[in-house]
């Protein structure tokens, strides 16, 4: 792990505070799947091809559109951006995605309707994560993939268990970055109890970070605080429990972990309401905390984007995708599979659809002879 030096002089930070940067955390991730890739050439298979879909001008996602870019390009993975200049028009762009079988993920870059209401759910966004194939959900965002975690089920073929879900890729690259850092999480203790006795907040409870985020951090045994602006829960133990009690300062003076993403360049976190080692992680595009007044605490580590995690996320998403439906020997499985269980079934009475009707001819030429001799 790669931090920026301590209780620099120069920088006068407090003892053993740390700045992450998260580049040397993506690194080991980037350079498996450029391996992943480069074993699919050896054999002749062709390198995935991972579709964007970009109808905003929103700048953060302009961004992260051209980070997914330049991250695909260096790791050998196809990537396409369509840009659609009106909105009305994605979901017709999705589902032709969705249908093409030469493309094997997809991303759409939002917010694209915000909050406008949907007829087919709470927003048309809602209804538009909702819309794109698990097969090419790079994002794990679509309901299949969301139900699952929130139900802490970890594969999509039970009872096979051979192809793992894709995770929300966001949430998923806090995870690892808190993989990385010390005394977060404890791989000696059994699957499912890592960060347990930890206590984390995490401040914004958006469908794409926050929400995902808790269940994940509480399926890995936290006790997870979600706040939003007029609400707080508390995620443990597969449960969630409203906190009447319970106050945005409350829950980040007894955690061990902070999580931000709130997509404003008006909020900051209250300094003083972070304590000595404390890991602080800013999610959002604006930075949401004073780096250099939480620098002056003892002990604190500070990761101040994860943007580059991130993408890594999603190439390790949509490596899992092609691996679990698109690879060649995957399809050929499924497509054996699918004639054995055919060759199970029961055969009909009947041979075939002309057999049914010469029957049902038949018996109606009979019928009616029957009726002209009474």
């Amino acid at each position: 792990m790669s931090s920026e030096k301590t209780a620099d002089a120069a920088n006068n930070w407090a003892p053993g505070a740390q700045k992450i940067d998260a580049t040397a955390i993506a690194k080991p991730f980037r350079e498996e799947i450029r391996t992943q890739i480069q074993k699919l050439k050896e054999v002749g298979i062709e390198a995935p091809l991972l579709v964007g879909l970009l109808a905003n001008s929103d700048p953060a996602a302009k961004k992260y559109a051209e980070w997914t870019g330049r991250a695909c390009k260096a790791d050998g993975i196809r990537y396409e951006l369509r840009e659609i200049d009106d909105a009305i028009d994605v979901e017709n762009a999705l589902r032709d995605a969705n249908d093409d079988p030469r493309v094997h993920g997809i991303i759409v870059y939002y917010p694209i309707f915000g909050q406008v209401e949907s007829f087919s759910g709470e927003s048309q966004d809602d209804y538009l994560r909702d819309t794109v194939s698990h097969k090419c959900d790079v994002e794990g965002l679509c309901h299949e993939y969301r139900s699952n975690l929130y139900r802490n089920k970890r594969y999509v073929d039970y009872p096979t268990n051979s192809k793992k879900c894709v995770l929300p890729c966001t949430a998923l690259s806090v995870v690892k970055i808190l993989e990385s850092c010390p005394s977060c999480y404890d791989k000696s203790k059994p699957i499912g109890r890592h960060m347990e006795g930890q206590t984390v907040t995490i401040i914004n409870r958006s469908e794409i970070v926050g929400r995902p985020l808790a269940a994940m951090l509480a399926n890995d045994g936290a006790d997870v605080y979600s706040v939003d602006i007029d609400s707080i829960y508390l995620f443990r133990g597969g449960r969630l429990y409203a906190c009447d009690g319970e106050t945005p300062e409350s829950c980040v003076r007894k955690s061990s972990v902070v999580v931000t993403g709130v997509p404003t360049k008006a909020y900051r976190l209250p300094s003083e309401w972070i304590q000595p080692n404390t890991t602080v992680v800013n999610v959002a595009s604006f930075k949401n905390v004073s780096e250099d007044e939480i620098l002056q605490i003892p002990g604190v580590t500070y990761i101040p984007m994860v943007g580059k995690v991130t993408v890594a996320m999603l190439e390790r998403n949509l490596m899992r995708l092609f691996y679990n439906f698109h690879h060649p020997e995957r399809q050929l499985e499924e497509r054996k599979k699918r004639e054995s269980d055919a060759a199970l079934r029961p055969s009909p009475w009947y041979g075939n659809a002309l057999q049914v009707y010469t029957a049902i001819a038949a018996t109606a030429i009979l019928a009616m002879s029957l009726a002209r001799r009474k």
